[in-house]
């Protein structure tokens, strides 16, 4: 299968954007590598989402920008992310474990710790966004983009599915080393745009993604769709923690 396809199919999994019918693979693709290109795809989305908040930012305040660019973002796909993270704190709230905190997690309705987990994200990703300066969003929201989800695949790559099926099963269970090699060459590729900035958003989002995979493999016996999607937005909260932090 071309590549060309591969990511077609990542971009149209993993965001809200119409992807022509052409380009998508007429069998159905090998969703290991579907996850393996998704850096390319977070990056595409970061330099959209950081891009128009840069354009609104040179007519209205930085953080009204940073909101907006928020809902972008969640507009163009980071809402299903957020919906797992909602899943994962709800169960890290209820206090279970084993079987109980998996159908607490499974749960698709949105709990207290949900709702007070998104508001703080929210509130975090803008703030941290709005300290930054301006004319670098579309850089960082790159960066940013395509270190969450090569942090969902370093998870997949440590971590295997906790459930007999599931929407990230493909996903997870074959995912390999070969998978991790072509998803760091596909997150390597934003190096020059910002070597300093890619290094942060290196090191900070393999920790997260490393350090919840674990939490995961011990909690629930595996890394689930909702256990990426935390991880996602984890990740991204970290990369803009340590650019704001080390680079102002």
């Amino acid at each position: 299968m071309r590549f060309i396809e591969i990511l077609a199919a990542s971009f149209s999994f993993f965001s809200r954007i119409p992807v022509p019918k052409i380009l998508l693979p007429e069998r159905e693709p090998p969703y290991p590598m579907m996850l393996a290109v998704s850096p390319l795809v977070g990056g595409i989305l970061g330099a959209i989402w950081g891009g128009i908040g840069a354009i609104l930012s040179l007519r209205f305040a930085a953080l009204g920008a940073a909101w907006a660019s928020a809902l972008i973002y969640v507009l163009l796909g980071w809402g299903l992310h957020l919906d797992g993270l909602s899943d994962v704190a709800d169960g890290w709230g209820s206090g279970e474990s084993g079987a109980t905190l998996k159908e607490v997690i499974k749960d698709c309705h949105c709990g207290p710790y949900g709702v007070v987990a998104l508001v703080l994200t929210l509130g975090f990703w803008t703030s941290l966004l709005f300290a930054l300066p301006t004319w670098r969003w579309i850089t960082i929201g790159i960066m940013v983009g395509a270190s969450g989800r090569w942090a969902m695949c370093c998870a997949s790559c440590i971590g295997r599915y906790p459930w007999k099926s599931g929407m990230a099963l493909p996903f997870v269970q074959d995912f390999s080393v070969k998978e991790i090699l072509y998803a760091l060459l596909c997150f390597a590729i934003f190096f020059l745009l910002g070597p300093w900035l890619w290094i942060l958003s290196f090191f900070s989002t393999t920790f997260i993604g490393a350090l919840v995979a674990l939490w995961a493999q011990k909690r629930i016996g595996g890394v689930s769709g909702d256990v990426l999607g935390t991880i996602e937005v984890l990740a991204e909260l970290c990369a803009l923690a340590a650019i704001a932090l080390f680079t102002l």
